[in-house]
């Protein structure tokens, strides 16, 4: 797992930045602190506000990463033999995010602090993330990259479903009746009451936070039910001069499935880990509030 740490004594985090904190440079994240870099009321004096603790400067912490990791991508001019390196390297981070959903999960369940139905329903969202991120990258690794597509709609609905539960009424009477087995789009939207809480809503409420999220949904939705996307997959050549098609059945990836696309799936699969993440860190944050 690549951690790049940062030395607390000469680089800052960013003002309300999420961040590791640690006295180590180790990838064990129970010696690790979930934190948040702020800044006094006059913006003379930071500090990090450290769950369970009091809102201290860095030591005893020497080093720090951030705990989510956005914005990434490749760059415009990369040269089509750098593909392999930089798709390792996501893979990486998207690996990371095990022991961030596991930091996260030991933050929000510290001795004494009292456990609402929310928590509970927080925690089977990090199992679900923990499984579908990786059953994705093994699926990716063994050349199945139409098996792995599969898997980010799924993790949408979960971030989905999490979301829903801030536009509900009460957040804990929706966790624990889901819990007991009922359907999201039963509930209403607590600022729009005619509106049930149906997967297309869903999609489009997340989207004015988060952009990116319709597009992924409706492509994702293509991987979802038999579509084009299928279809075309075992086509690898089409020659226009007579008229033929090439085809090559397997149950691996074929030539017209490149490292783009691998990289493009394994950035939306950190995105919405994101997006559970920031969600979830939320609802610690005004759970100690």
């Amino acid at each position: 797992m690549m951690l790049n740490w940062r030395e607390i004594k000469t680089e800052n985090p960013e003002i309300d930045q999420l961040i590791i904190l640690s006295s180590e440079k180790i990838t064990d994240f129970n010696k690790w602190t979930l934190a948040q870099f702020i800044e006094s009321d006059d913006k003379t004096k930071f500090a990090y506000f450290i769950h369970s603790e009091e809102t201290k400067e860095a030591s005893p912490y020497l080093y720090w990463i951030p705990f989510l990791l956005k914005d990434l991508g490749i760059p415009s001019d990369y040269q089509e033999e750098e593909l392999p390196r930089y798709l390792f390297a996501f893979k990486e981070i998207l690996r990371s995010y095990e022991q961030r959903f596991l930091l996260m999960f030991r933050t929000s369940q510290l001795p004494g602090k009292e456990l609402f139905h929310l928590d509970l329903f927080l925690n089977g969202t990090y199992s679900r993330a923990l499984s579908l991120i990786e059953g994705f990258i093994l699926l990716l690794e063994s050349k199945n990259y139409m098996a792995a597509s599969h898997l980010v709609r799924p993790y949408l609905d979960s971030f989905l479903r999490l979301f829903a539960a801030w536009l509900v009424e009460d957040p804990h009477y929706f966790a624990n009746e889901v819990m007991k087995g009922e359907k999201v789009d039963i509930f209403y939207d607590s600022k729009n009451e005619k509106q049930r809480l149906q997967d297309w809503y869903l999609r489009d409420k997340a989207s004015e936070e988060y952009p990116w999220i319709k597009d992924v949904y409706n492509t994702t939705s293509g991987y979802i039910h038999f579509s084009r996307k299928h279809i075309f997959n075992p086509i690898v050549e089409v020659n226009t001069d007579d008229f033929t098609i090439g085809s090559y059945l397997s149950k691996y990836d074929s030539k017209t499935v490149t490292d783009l696309n691998r990289i493009e799936a394994v950035t939306v699969m950190i995105e919405i880990s994101n997006c559970i993440l920031e969600y979830a860190y939320g609802w610690v944050n005004k759970n100690e509030g």
